[in-house]
C-alpha cells in the first residue's frame, strides 16, 4: 500500500495591522510635506501664465501694428485691475469700430499692481516702436473709453480706468506687473523701446 503523503497547507501571505498602520502613516507623512509645495507651485504657474498671457496680447497688438502698416496706431490698455484689450486708432480715426481686439481678463486671483507716474496705455506704431499716447511725438490719446457698453460690468472691477498700471521709468524697458493677491507672487512682463517683449518666468 501506498504511503500518503500529507501536506500542510502554506499559510496565506498579507499584511499585518502593524505593516498597515506604518504605510498610512508614510503616506501621510509624504503627504504633508508635499501637499504645500504643490499649492505653491500652482499659484506660481497661475500668475506665470497670466503674465504670458497679457505678453502675448501685446505681441498681438505689435504685430497688428507692424502688418497693418498703421498710420495712427495700436494702443493697448490695461483697463481696470484685472481687464485689458488693444485698440485700433486708425479705425477709430476712420470712425470704424475701434474695439477689435477683444476684451480680456487675468484670471481669478491675479491683478495687475498698479504704478505711480505710469502710463493707462502704449502705442505701437507701424514700426512696431512704443510711445505714451498724449506724450510729444505720440499723437492724441485714444479718443473714446476702452470698453464698449455692454462690457461696462466686465470694465468696473477694481479702481478707476485712470489708474496707470504700466510703469514709465524714464527709459527703456516699461513694465507691467501682475500679482497673485493671496500669496503676492509677482511677474513682470518687460517692453523694450523698439517693442520688444519679455514675460519673466
Amino acid at each position: 500500500m501506498r504511503n500518503q503523503m500529507h501536506r500542510t497547507p502554506l499559510a496565506q501571505r498579507g499584511f499585518s495591522v502593524v505593516e498597515m498602520v506604518i504605510v498610512i502613516a508614510i503616506i501621510g507623512i509624504m503627504a504633508a510635506v508635499a501637499l504645500p509645495n504643490i499649492a505653491g507651485y500652482l499659484r506660481n504657474y497661475k500668475v506665470r501664465g497670466a503674465a504670458q498671457q497679457v505678453a502675448g496680447e501685446l505681441q498681438q497688438a505689435r504685430s497688428k501694428a507692424i502688418m497693418g502698416n498703421v498710420n495712427n496706431g495700436i494702443t493697448f490698455a490695461i483697463v481696470d485691475v484685472d481687464s485689458y484689450r488693444w485698440v485700433s486708432d486708425d479705425a477709430a480715426a476712420q470712425g470704424l469700430d475701434p474695439y477689435v481686439g477683444a476684451l480680456h481678463e487675468l484670471p481669478q486671483g491675479i491683478q495687475f499692481v498698479p504704478q505711480a507716474g505710469g502710463a493707462v496705455s502704449l502705442r505701437f506704431g507701424r514700426m512696431g516702436t512704443i510711445c505714451v499716447p498724449g506724450a510729444a511725438n505720440c499723437g492724441a490719446a485714444f479718443g473714446l473709453g476702452f470698453c464698449t457698453g455692454p462690457e461696462g460690468p466686465r470694465c468696473a472691477n477694481g479702481p478707476s480706468p485712470a489708474t496707470t498700471y504700466i510703469s514709465a521709468p524714464g527709459t527703456p524697458p516699461w513694465r507691467v506687473t501682475v500679482v497673485e493677491t493671496i500669496t503676492g507672487l509677482r511677474r513682470t512682463i518687460n517692453i523694450g523701446n523698439g517693442g520688444r517683449i519679455v514675460a519673466q518666468q
